[in-house]
């Protein structure tokens, strides 16, 4: 399992959505397996019950999208950007459709698209890939929900294998990215709009001793960045300055995610490869960009451990500290509360 997804919709914040992969060696090339699946949480029997699943492709990244319909957005080992529709029950469930309302394929994307991310207003869709390119797609609107997704620009960002993007909360117009090349970038995209190349406003290129695995803006916190890296260690950046981070955490392993929990400003979730997973604090609700510094506030280890990889997490929606994650080798999906660990 490599990422978990609350649902952000009211009436389905006990609704998740997992993306699995698995690389088949079996295959030359080899070729990446796997599958997007819903379930819910089950408070009353403390359960993970799925309840529908998209299987054969890989799945490295997922985005909930709330339009006129509720999606489910895909990034996966086929190159490419998918779209599905979620069907709501009436008995609080959700359900995957079966195929993809729309496509994006990333040309020249090397082996995987890894990870996705949209702008706020959920008209556009950045995506980064192995091949250190990034590419922007318009999502298209009808009554049925998405009508199409078009790829409206392409570059290298990075010359080593793009891990993270992201937009800021408040511009669409300005992107970060993350890369093995262990470089934040920020990017400005209007250029883009003409038909140019989006160009890079910042960069750091000393701060992360290597690569950059997750780049996470605080929706909450304006000028706040949190990313992650293979050195172990989580940092959080006041954007209007990139030369240096405000502060910097180390956790014992690689940082693959940090989510930033919805409704609580101070609270970061943090997957840590085979360290298992961690809460952190980031100073108090009312604090400006970097607080007061990030500490340590839980560790959860019920797995991700050992042989195992910690790469999936995710906050909740709705006010509650409760949380899943996901692990790679172990095929493991928990739901878990703060109060617990």
């Amino acid at each position: 399992a490599d990422v978990v997804a609350f649902c952000p919709e009211s009436g389905l914040h006990h609704v998740l959505a997992c993306g699995c992969y698995e690389l088949d060696n079996t295959q030359q090339p080899a070729r990446r397996h796997g599958r997007l699946a819903l379930a819910f949480v089950d408070r009353a029997g403390r359960q993970l019950v799925e309840t529908s699943a998209v299987e054969g492709i890989g799945v490295l990244d997922c985005s909930w999208l709330q339009t006129s319909r509720l999606l489910l957005s895909a990034a996966t080992a086929a190159c490419d950007t998918r779209i599905y529709q979620v069907h709501k029950g009436a008995d609080g469930t959700a359900t995957l459709a079966e195929e993809a309302c729309a496509t994006m394929p990333c040309a020249d994307a090397g082996d995987a698209c890894m990870a996705l991310d949209w702008s706020a207003d959920a008209s556009r869709v950045a995506v980064t890939s192995t091949a250190g390119r990034v590419y922007l797609g318009e999502l298209g609107q009808s009554s049925g929900g998405c009508s199409g997704l078009c790829g409206s620009a392409s570059w290298r960002a990075h010359e080593l294998e793009g891990w993270a993007v992201a937009f800021d909360p408040r511009d669409s117009n300005t992107l970060y990215t993350g890369a093995d090349d262990a470089q934040l970038k920020r990017w400005d995209l209007r250029a883009a709009a003409d038909g140019g190349e989006p160009v890079a406003t910042a960069t750091n290129r000393r701060s992360h001793g290597a690569g950059v695995c997750c780049v996470s803006p605080s929706r909450l916190r304006e000028h706040c960045v949190a990313t992650g890296s293979y050195d172990e260690t989580a940092r959080l950046w006041d954007v209007r300055q990139l030369r240096a981070p405000v502060s910097e955490l180390g956790l014992g392993g690689g940082v693959w995610r940090l989510k930033w929990h919805p409704e609580r400003a101070d609270l970061l979730l943090a997957a840590c490869m085979h360290a298992g997973f961690a809460v952190l604090s980031s100073g108090g609700a009312e604090a400006a960009a970097g607080g007061e510094g990030l500490s340590l506030v839980a560790r959860y280890e019920a797995h991700g451990l050992g042989g195992a990889l910690g790469y999936g997490a995710d906050w909740a929606h709705g006010g509650a500290l409760a949380a899943a994650t996901c692990s790679f080798y172990d095929r493991a999906l928990h739901a878990w509360t703060l109060e617990e660990v």
